[in-house]
């Protein structure tokens, strides 16, 4: 019966290859989620900056445009803070797929070897099997003699 010898090993490159495939999902869902807040941030500030400029044509006072103004400059700050949690999160993706290549390459390798030293034992086997045939043939004929 054939028996991988590094089999433990390789059903542990499994099992640290589907932690990093979770590992990588939670990443990109982070990503995701990031650039989503960013877009609705985008998207707010947008709104607002036609909200001020409807009011500045409609001569609105100076208070309530210097309170927009500045509810305007914090949405930019926090575009800039959100844009730097999308590069950070877009930098661990990349991290977390650099590691799955690296798990998954170590673990087809495990696999390469393991189907290699399979196709031996068959071929051994085989030729075990043709010994064996050949010294029962090899006896019935000397029986007949």
């Amino acid at each position: 019966m054939y028996r991988f010898r590094l089999q433990s090993l390789l059903k542990h490159r499994r099992h640290q290859e589907d932690i990093c495939q979770q590992e990588m999902a939670e990443a990109q869902r982070d990503l995701n989620d990031a650039q989503e807040k960013l877009r609705h941030q985008k998207i707010d500030k947008r709104e607002n900056i036609q909200k001020l400029q409807a009011r500045q044509k409609e001569r609105h006072n100076i208070s309530n445009i210097l309170i927009f103004i500045n509810y305007i400059e914090q949405l930019s700050r926090d575009i800039e803070a959100q844009l730097q949690q999308v590069v950070k999160a877009s930098e661990n993706v990349t991290q977390k797929r650099h590691n799955l290549i690296a798990i998954m390459k170590n673990r087809k390798t495990l696999e390469k070897l393991k189907e290699k030293e399979w196709l031996e034992y068959q071929q051994k086997m085989l030729l075990a099997e043709r010994k064996f045939n050949d010294e029962v043939a090899a006896t019935g004929h000397i029986r007949k003699i």
